[in-house]
């Protein structure tokens, strides 16, 4: 799944000591190429893409039917499930990870994030590729900028009256918080728009308005003023946590690298030990969109997330021969050392290391 939220990060421990040298990412590549991993999941989204079409077509079957009746706000978290699959394929296709040419994956972005999530697509690419080139950098990651929570001693330092109030809660404000995420992503996506180019603003202006158009306009036709609300809160609501529970486990609390590090790190140095792997189940990889193998995407984020699972054991066993910490934990642990970590730095204390 992200901004107001992943717009602040951490300072978990301290900046990474280990020197690039000679290239450590170079060997691995090409384990993974032989492996033929890098491409090849023309089947999945295939199917992917037809499974989350019917689906959507049934939700909006079933508010037709169910047009008037409370009963229909039972499907506002069927369609926040849903918003979350379809954020997983917007955000593979920002990665090119669709087969075909890069085009097609721009356009099945723009209609995947402009036109079924109302996030504009080039917000969300522009954010998350900074992000992706320096994870956890303070000062050059977005996700790590200052906001509503204090991911570091820098900022807590700064924090004063209701600000430094919500640093000392923040472990307990966490997860409601987590509830506004789509609407994050939405306003500071259109907000993003405003400062774009006439042409780029135009194209992704019409596809947003389109969304907003059919979204309300079939809320407000089949559902009473106030069902509707109670609907757009519910799934709004439920669609922004997913999206937040599935991307902090993956950095959150994780190792920070601060922008005066002169140190010069290699992709893998860098990447390694800023993230966190989730231990997968089908459950979980379906809920976390494969992106729990978040390692492995950090390292090859144009690989299929299909194939994610795949590479994971490959990478780890790499790390352990080079010695560079990997981390991987159940989805309860990693919650907790998120918890732990937000309390530490809201109550000025120092987070425990993790690597």
């Amino acid at each position: 799944m992200t901004t107001f939220l992943e717009a602040a990060a951490p300072e978990a421990t301290p900046r990474t000591q280990r020197r690039s040298g000679q290239s450590t990412f170079r060997p691995l590549i090409n384990r993974i190429k032989s492996s033929g991993l890098m491409g090849g999941a023309t089947r999945f989204y295939v199917v992917t893409g037809i499974a989350l079409v019917v689906a959507t077509a049934a939700i909006v079957a079933g508010l037709v039917l169910l047009s008037g009746s409370w009963w229909a706000l039972l499907l506002a978290p069927l369609l926040a499930i849903v918003w979350g699959q379809i954020s997983f394929v917007a955000h593979d296709a920002g990665h090119k990870q669709l087969p075909g040419p890069r085009s097609l994956s721009h356009r099945v972005g723009l209609v995947a994030a402009n036109v079924l999530l109302g996030v504009s697509f080039g917000y969300w690419n522009d954010k998350h590729d900074r992000h992706h080139a320096n994870p956890n950098h303070e000062g050059l990651d977005p996700d790590v900028a200052e906001g509503i929570i204090t991911w570091s001693e820098r900022q807590h330092a700064k924090k004063t009256g209701l600000g430094l109030w919500m640093a000392r809660h923040q472990a307990g404000l966490f997860f409601p918080l987590l509830t506004f995420q789509g609407w994050g992503l939405q306003v500071e996506g259109i907000n993003w728009l405003r400062r774009r180019p006439r042409g780029s603003r135009l194209v992704e202006g019409l596809l947003l308005t389109l969304h907003f158009a059919l979204y309300f306009g079939l809320l407000l036709w089949f559902l009473s003023p106030l069902q509707a609300l109670a609907f757009l809160a519910i799934h709004e609501g439920i669609w922004g946590f997913m999206l937040a529970s599935v991307f902090a486990p993956n950095h959150k609390g994780m190792e920070m690298l601060d922008i005066t590090d002169t140190e010069k790190l290699d992709h893998l140095q860098k990447q390694v030990p800023t993230s966190r792997n989730i231990i997968g189940s089908p459950v979980v990889d379906f809920f976390m969109g494969g992106l729990n193998y978040q390692v492995e995407h950090h390292l090859f984020p144009s690989m299929p997330r299909a194939h994610l699972k795949d590479a994971q054991p490959i990478v780890e066993e790499y790390c352990h021969e080079i010695d560079l910490p990997y981390v991987k934990v159940g989805v309860t642990e990693s919650y907790g050392q998120i918890l732990r970590y937000l309390h530490a730095v809201g109550t000025g204390q120092r987070p425990e290391r993790l690597v």
